[in-house]
């Protein structure tokens, strides 16, 4: 099972952010020289927060992750036009000597799509449109393409990814019609924040879907993640930290996204349901419950929330390098 790290861009607005390029190149640095499979970079609009711009963080970091894989996690297609998408992951391709990874997902904050001028109603079709389009820029040299919301003639792109056939598209998503659609539309699927139970059943569907589908089809899972020296230092250094991110996802209006799922639930059962918490053989033995129940191609981890310490997370992710990463991979 690959590991992966969700480099987190999101912090609260009254943290100072001096330094913080620096941050970026830091926690890049040590998941590559630990061995990680793979860095993600995620993307939000118009938020409280202050959340850098994805396409400019994995810029900045994309000459610092050697051998890693490096990807977007995930990109809110419906904004972006699919042309210029298509080029900025031949670039990175091109930048990271083919490491790009294209995580893709269709967006559920009503701001965004507002701060966009986009109809909210058409995601789905911009967001699979989208996919077809970079798919297809990325393997041939000149397309047309006729669709509900996209309409190009005799268009290319140069330079295409130094991947072949092209580089690897996952898709986020969290209910059971968008899960099915992936395993059909793209490379792989990557689930996150559900309950247990749920991850469960999430990826026995998307392997029901993938079955008969040509190519091979990764199943990743993400969780949050965090390790100390006792359980009680663990609970101690994340608990308010995130149960104030699950707050704020609540009322983004995720758990509306989510089906047969509620973000507003005591410390507790989210911590068992969906948090990986506690003393490295805590958290090994949780990991490797993931990897047997889902048989897991990928976990991906995150370590840092926005109003976390920056000091607990670097002790986390040092001691999860240590102690854990041998353990699971």
């Amino acid at each position: 099972m690959d590991v992966s790290y969700f480099l987190v861009t999101q912090f609260e607005p009254s943290r100072s952010m001096e330094g913080i390029a620096e941050e970026f190149v830091y926690q890049t640095e040590l998941v590559r020289d630990a061995g990680f499979y793979s860095l993600f970079v995620g993307e939000h609009h118009a938020t409280d927060d202050n959340y850098f711009l994805n396409e400019a963080v994995i810029a900045y970091i994309a000459d610092h992750v050697g051998d890693m894989k490096l990807g977007t996690g995930m990109c809110l297609l419906p904004y972006h036009n699919p042309v210029r998408m298509a080029e900025y992951g031949a670039t990175l391709d091109h930048l990271t000597g083919g490491q790009f990874r294209f995580g893709v997902a269709q967006g559920y904050r009503p701001e965004e799509f507002e701060a966009f001028g986009i109809d909210r109603s058409e995601a789905l079709a911009r967001f699979v449109e989208g996919v077809q389009v970079i798919k297809r820029l990325w393997t041939e040299e000149r397309i047309d393409y006729e669709g509900k919301v996209y309409s190009f003639e005799d268009v290319t792109i140069n330079p295409q990814p130094i991947q072949d056939p092209r580089p690897e598209v996952i898709t986020g998503a969290s209910n059971e019609s968008s899960i099915r659609r992936a395993a059909k539309l793209t490379d792989g699927w990557m689930g996150a924040h559900v309950p247990f139970g749920v991850a469960t059943e999430q990826v026995a569907a998307f392997r029901d879907a993938a079955e008969g589908v040509e190519g091979d089809r990764r199943v990743g899972f993400g969780r949050e993640v965090f390790v100390a020296e006792t359980t009680e230092a663990a609970e101690a250094a994340v608990k308010e930290p995130l149960m104030e991110k699950y707050g704020s996802y609540s009322d983004w209006g995720q758990d509306d996204a989510i089906e047969s799922d509620d973000f507003d639930s005591p410390w507790e059962k989210l911590r068992h349901e969906r948090f990986v918490v506690g003393t490295p053989t805590e958290v090994v033995e949780e990991i490797e419950r993931y990897e047997e129940a889902l048989d897991l191609d990928e976990f991906k981890v995150r370590m840092q929330f926005p109003t976390i310490d920056l000091a607990d997370t670097h002790a986390s992710l040092e001691l999860f390098v240590d102690e854990v990463l041998p353990e699971i991979t």
